[in-house]
């Protein structure tokens, strides 16, 4: 009686992250920083004695510094500043043997410049030849999904698990009845509301909420919007020019109200309820992470169209009212005065 061939000897262990030291390549942009935040609460739960490591851009220190139990993070800036972090890795005692690359950039650079023996990633085209093992997760083509499902899976395929409700938990922090008020987005000029209707709402809180107002200006280029509103309205207009040290001033606030952007992931972050109004941007694909905030959105024929200039007449926006806006601050701020006022 023959019996059938047995197994062959696999050449290379399973699919998994081995390293003790484990080295978190950050993504660049915020929004993406926000996304990938609960894998790397995800395998410090996991892997609650290895060393973890993050490397970012030198304006996402202070975000992934109050992320709790990572042991070091490391910023990048310019290429002398970028130079040298590699200089100290390379003569550091601790030695990363582990790196998760999301993608191409300065932070998975230098998890290949120190040769960390295992680094793994998604093969994208322009960051295959970096990696030493490719984690491939079967493509669902099926109903658009959240953003954050991009890290989640990537996760499970190296059995990491991620359904423990701590891996999305916001930052606890002392808020005030405040209302945090950004009109202006990084994201281009069509994700950003009507001039007037913005103007409508503004008048609307402070006759009948009667609530304290800061006006922020965080978009790329010249605050005009964020400008003329504080021109027209009366209120003093803050500058931010980078959001590296917002996180606390973020935090003061019990409310924000934010156009499609990197900082409503922000506002989200730090457990601000956060109104956030859409326009040619998908909710479904990346809205602010948490049940607690409220989505703004008209649906256009045109839209998502993920466009930073609109080729047509911007309906998206247009057609955002000033009463569906107002509806959801006053459901969302109610809740949130009962919450700050308990502190």
């Amino acid at each position: 009686m023959s019996h059938p061939p047995p197994n062959p000897v696999p050449t290379k262990p399973p699919l998994g992250l081995y390293g003790g030291n484990v080295l978190i390549a950050a993504p660049s942009r915020w929004d993406e920083a926000c996304f990938s935040a609960p894998v790397v609460r995800a395998i410090r739960l996991a892997r609650p004695t290895c060393v973890l490591g993050v490397v970012c851009p030198e304006e996402q220190v202070a975000y992934w510094k109050s992320i709790k139990k990572i042991n070091c993070v490391m910023g990048y800036g310019v290429k002398q500043s970028y130079r040298s972090l590699l200089r100290d890795q390379s003569e550091s005692e601790l030695k990363w043997e582990s790196a998760i690359l999301w993608e191409r950039n300065p932070a998975a650079e230098l998890a290949v410049d120190l040769k960390v023996k295992q680094r793994l990633g998604y093969p994208a085209k322009d960051l295959k030849k970096w990696l030493t093992d490719e984690v491939v997760v079967p493509v669902k083509h099926e109903a658009t999904e959240h953003r954050v499902q991009h890290y989640l899976r990537f996760a499970e395929r190296l059995q990491i698990p991620t359904n423990h409700p701590e891996l999305f938990q916001p930052l606890r922090f002392d808020a005030k009845a405040t209302i945090l008020v950004s009109p202006e987005s990084d994201y281009g000029d069509s994700y950003q509301w009507q001039e007037q209707s913005w103007l409508e709402v503004l008048r609307w809180i402070r006759e009948t909420l009667g609530a304290e107002v800061r006006l922020v200006s965080c978009g790329r280029g010249k605050p005009k919007l964020a400008q003329r509103l504080a021109a027209a309205s009366g209120l003093p207009c803050e500058r931010w020019e980078s959001l590296e040290n917002a996180l606390p001033i973020i935090a003061q606030h019990s409310l924000a109200i934010c156009a499609d952007s990197s900082l409503c992931h922000l506002t989200a972050h730090c457990g601000v309820t956060t109104v956030a109004l859409f326009g040619p941007g998908d909710p479904v694909w990346r809205r602010p992470l948490g049940r607690q905030h409220a989505l703004v959105r008209q649906k256009a024929e045109c839209s998502p169209c993920l466009l930073a200039k609109c080729p047509m007449d911007l309906r998206c926006q247009k057609e955002i009212t000033v009463e569906e806006c107002i509806a959801a601050i006053s459901q969302k701020y109610s809740v949130a005065w009962v919450s700050a006022d308990r502190v």
